[in-house]
């Protein structure tokens, strides 16, 4: 049954949107007129979805938001409600417009008799496979709460290590951009204006001064074309990342940044443990788990490298063997996997190894952030400081003549 995202009119003129499952826009808005609303706006949601999505194929969903669904739907059924009726009352209580839209496409699917699953699998949404895989065997064990809630613990974790990420590069880039912005105003509008006393002087100026004057006149002349140039190379370095062969050599050149590379590559074997321990732990085949778990890498060069382990498992390997041919981690990871083979207790070496390196990871980030800070502050300083010196030290001179 299809559902469809309706704003309408209630009595009292005040307008109203949600969403609505019926057999058709025709039945929809028999169902509207029902409830005493005058539909305004009616369009399928799947419809809808693709279109905005066209340009991507698919409406990607947010690590967050979906990790949230799944802890709700793993409580309402744990409590002892239907899967269908646990849909019902998330939808009601959803939080944001694509929250409610995501959930009611599920819910049409259960509602036509597919599994939980499979309802996933066909949504116009897009959800990780490796959370579809999840969820059909938990659904075939019995335990589908457990599994949604092992499934919600994994996706929040994987997107903590991005936000880790993030949080590194955000925040010393917002203080550089800010310092040019500032900086780029005082050369183009302010500094001239203040040396053009000094100029018409024609007295010898300060070094600094001459500085800042010859940077001020190159902004005024070259700072658009700069600007340009920059805005240039930024959209070639976004089309030249459209080929897959590129985009993999500038992943696998990031690998190589100082600091940077070894991030990357933490919280990398960091998502892919945690994704293949509790694929693992939750009944999925050793092959397939190995592969869903390798499309969670976001590095296409080390997504490369896991789909060969997963190759020469195939071929008979062991995966202890295949992580030390391929050379893709530590051999913290290569020494743990070893060790949960041999004690049949890979899935939880896995998720040791996850927790080990998201530590790593966010203790490397804290203290970055901690050093760079006052770096920056510092920085900021000495610009600020050098405009000051440039305007200052010919007026202080000129009072000394007088």
């Amino acid at each position: 049954m299809p559902a469809f995202d309706y704003a309408a009119y209630d009595a009292s003129g005040k307008r109203v949107t949600g969403v609505i499952s019926a057999d058709s826009e025709r039945h929809a808005r028999r169902l509207l007129k029902d409830k005493k609303l005058l539909p305004s706006e009616l369009s399928e949601v799947s419809k809808m979805v693709v279109k905005s999505a066209s340009a991507r194929r698919e409406a990607r969903v947010n690590n967050f938001d979906l990790s949230l669904l799944l802890q709700q739907q793993a409580i309402l059924i744990q409590s002892g409600l239907p899967l269908e009726d646990a849909l019902r009352m998330t939808i009601e209580q959803a939080e944001t417009d694509k929250q409610r839209r995501m959930l009611q496409s599920w819910r049409s699917e259960i509602i036509e008799g597919r599994s939980f699953s499979e309802a996933l699998r066909r949504s116009p949404y897009k959800i990780p496979d490796s959370i579809i895989a999840g969820i059909s065997v938990g659904e075939e064990s019995g335990h589908l709460h457990e599994v949604l809630m092992r499934l919600a613990d994994d996706l929040e974790s994987s997107a903590e290590n991005r936000k880790t990420i993030s949080r590194a590069m955000i925040y010393p880039a917002t203080l550089i951009t800010t310092s040019i912005i500032v900086v780029a105003i005082m050369m183009v509008w302010v500094v001239p204006k203040i040396t053009a006393v000094f100029i018409s002087s024609n007295r010898e100026l300060p070094l600094i001064t001459r500085i800042i004057i010859n940077l001020s006149e190159f902004t005024q002349s070259y700072g658009l074309f700069v600007l340009l140039i920059v805005v240039a190379l930024y959209l070639a370095f976004i089309q030249a990342m459209r080929d897959p062969q590129r985009k993999q050599r500038w992943h696998e050149l990031m690998l190589t940044f100082p600091g940077l590379g070894r991030w990357i590559r933490m919280a990398n074997i960091a998502d892919w443990s945690r994704s293949l321990g509790v694929l693992l732990s939750n009944g999925v085949p050793a092959l397939a788990a190995l592969k869903i778990s390798s499309s969670v890498v976001t590095n296409l060069h080390l997504r490369s490298k896991l789909e060969a382990v997963t190759e020469a498992m195939r071929q008979g390997s062991t995966l202890h063997k295949a992580l030390q041919d391929s050379n893709i981690g530590s051999g913290f990871l290569v020494h743990m996997v070893g060790s949960g083979e041999a004690s049949s207790e890979l899935d939880k070496m896995l998720l040791r190894v996850s927790d080990y390196y998201s530590l790593r990871l966010n203790n490397a980030v804290e203290v970055f952030l901690k050093l760079i800070n006052p770096v920056l502050i510092i920085f900021m300083g000495v610009v600020i400081l050098s405009v000051v010196a440039a305007v200052m030290l010919p007026i202080m001179d000129m009072n000394n003549i007088l």
